[in-house]
């Protein structure tokens, strides 16, 4: 019967679809388990008795699972002995008292006379302020009578000062003041023995306890000093009481004529004390320039007047003193 036929293809239908289900219920429970658990393929049966009577679920045993740990070598002992021994030596470090600081030496006390030289220098430079232009032993100016330099030197050549109470923050320099014109002799020695003869006339001869050894220029000639004798200057009184005295310098060849030309340094002194020392203390140029030119022309020379030497020195450092800056000119007759 036609109706059979169709009851029958409809049964094969549902049953071809229950047997996938199955074979899919079967493969996905495999896929979760271990493969020992999971079911074959080809065993049908298995699979459709799976689908009308699910099986339980394997019970699996959950391991809990540790991170790994980083695997440090075990130190050996002579290791952990040597970190032991060195942190009970940090320890015993941080608690041993400081060092003490070296002992410094104790400062040495400063000569007396060196602090005092010293701090009379800065007192000095203070009060004179900063550094002003030097007379030097090269200075000249140019006369009828030559070219006359303008300071006595001493020994060595240098400026010849003279420490003095007067001017305790300044050097005192001792300028030529005097010119002598000889137009008469003809020798170097006969000049000298003239100008020998005419200053012990004018009261001027010589006499020691004098510092010697200075020099002049003329012409830019240095030339020792008249008189020669040990310790001696020409001078118009004992070393012991004030005098006017001086040295004399030359003689240089008369650019006027015949004869010859000196030049002197005079100055008037007294007995003193200059640094508690016994000395001479110096009390005026002028005074004794004019005195020897005065005892000359008593003598018999002749005076020619003055001429500008320009050699006067007034500063914060330097001084001439009581010195104008001229030379008296006396002509030995």
């Amino acid at each position: 019967m036609p109706w059979r036929s169709g009851l029958l293809v409809a049964l094969g239908l549902g049953a071809a679809l229950l047997s996938g289900a199955g074979i899919a219920h079967a493969d996905s429970s495999g896929a979760g388990s271990s493969p020992g658990t999971g079911s074959s393929p080809n065993r049908s049966s298995s699979s459709a008795h799976s689908v009308s009577h699910p099986r339980p679920a394997t019970t699996r045993t959950a391991k809990k699972r540790t991170l790994p740990t980083p695997s440090d070598p075990t130190p050996a002992p002579a290791e952990v002995a040597g970190l032991v021994l060195a942190r009970r030596e940090t320890y015993t470090a941080v608690a041993r008292p400081a060092p003490r600081p070296p002992v410094q030496p104790a400062p040495t006390a400063p000569d007396p006379v060196t602090a005092v030289i010293r701090w009379f220098s800065e007192l000095h430079d203070y009060l004179t302020g900063a550094p002003e232009a030097q007379p030097t032993p090269g200075d000249a100016i140019s006369t009828p009578y030559g070219d006359i330099g303008k300071w006595m030197l001493g020994r060595t050549g240098k400026l010849a000062d003279w420490p003095s109470p007067a001017y305790p923050f300044k050097t005192l320099y001792q300028p030529i003041n005097v010119i002598i014109v000889d137009s008469t002799s003809t020798t170097a020695a006969e000049s000298a023995q003239k100008l020998n003869a005419a200053l012990t006339a004018a009261g001027f001869p010589p006499q020691q306890v004098h510092s010697t050894g200075y020099q002049g220029v003329i012409d830019g000639v240095a030339y020792g000093q008249q008189p020669t004798g040990s310790q001696e200057a020409f001078s118009n009184a004992h070393w012991l009481l004030i005098n006017d005295h001086g040295r004399v310098f030359g003689p240089a060849p008369d650019p006027g004529g015949t004869g010859f030309v000196w030049t002197a340094s005079f100055s008037r002194e007294q007995p003193g004390l200059s640094n508690l020392n016994p000395t001479h203390i110096y009390v005026s140029f002028g005074k004794a320039r004019d005195r020897v030119r005065d005892g000359l022309v008593a003598g018999g020379a002749t005076s020619l007047g003055e001429v500008d030497l320009a050699n006067k020195l007034v500063g914060r450092s330097v001084t001439t003193g009581d010195h104008d800056g001229y030379a008296v000119v006396i002509s030995l007759n």
